[in-house]
């Protein structure tokens, strides 16, 4: 319980400690699975150490890359409002370690928890904002507007933009709904016209000004 009392005072969360005894530490070495779509969900998992990426499966067989998430986020909340199996594929991208509320634990025990219950209504309204925005700039826009958005979301160091940020190419090109082969033909176009150069790295971008023109003023 001491343990667990460290993480939650990390993010300044606290439980009476009756219920405090009810909870329960997990952990998730790299490239483990945390969840998988289908199963069902036990309990209410608090993300207080490392970072996981949520993924699902499109009609393909291939996995869709929808977001990265960092502490303090939440699983289970959409399974347990919508009494649902699990709705996506979460993998470790780091070790991670969760405090895990029992689903009967929070019926027993938190359900006029004010603080917790204020948490769990700004995950789903967060979780509801992104998707829509992301829906609707993914069916809408072009590859180099949604490229250029994301570079301008990333850059901005929002919450959003930090869930979303990677320098693979291949996880970028997932993050805005297109192919690789497709956001390779917009990087090279770019590096030729002096916009960006690629390095080991990542992109380095030389012309902010473009990458703001190109994003029509979008962001995720």
């Amino acid at each position: 319980m001491n343990k667990i009392n460290y993480y939650l005072n990390q993010y300044q969360l606290t439980f009476p400690n009756e219920v405090l005894s009810k909870f329960y530490l997990k952990t998730f070495n790299p490239l483990e699975p945390i969840l998988i779509s289908g199963n069902e969900m036990n309990g209410f998992y608090l993300l207080v150490e490392g970072k996981y990426a949520v993924t699902t499966l499109e009609v393909t067989g291939k996995q869709l890359l929808l977001r990265f998430c960092s502490p303090l986020s939440i699983l289970g909340d959409i399974e347990w409002f919508q009494k649902v199996s699990i709705q996506s594929d979460v993998i470790a991208e780091s070790f991670c370690v969760f405090v895990v509320i029992p689903f009967e634990v929070y019926v027993s025990d938190l359900l006029q928890h004010i603080e917790f219950n204020q948490m769990l209504l700004k995950d789903l309204s967060y979780k509801l904002k992104t998707c829509t925005i992301a829906s609707r700039v993914n069916t809408l826009a072009s590859v180099e507007t949604r490229f250029a958005a994301y570079l301008c979301t990333v850059r901005s160091e929002t919450s959003y933009g930090k869930q979303i940020f990677t320098t693979k190419l291949h996880e970028m090109a997932s993050l805005i709904g297109t192919t690789s082969r497709h956001l390779n033909r917009v990087v090279k176009k770019w590096s030729e016209a002096e916009i960006i150069s690629r390095s080991d790295d990542g992109i380095l971008i030389n012309d902010w000004v473009e990458i703001e023109r190109l994003s029509e003023n979008i962001r995720y």
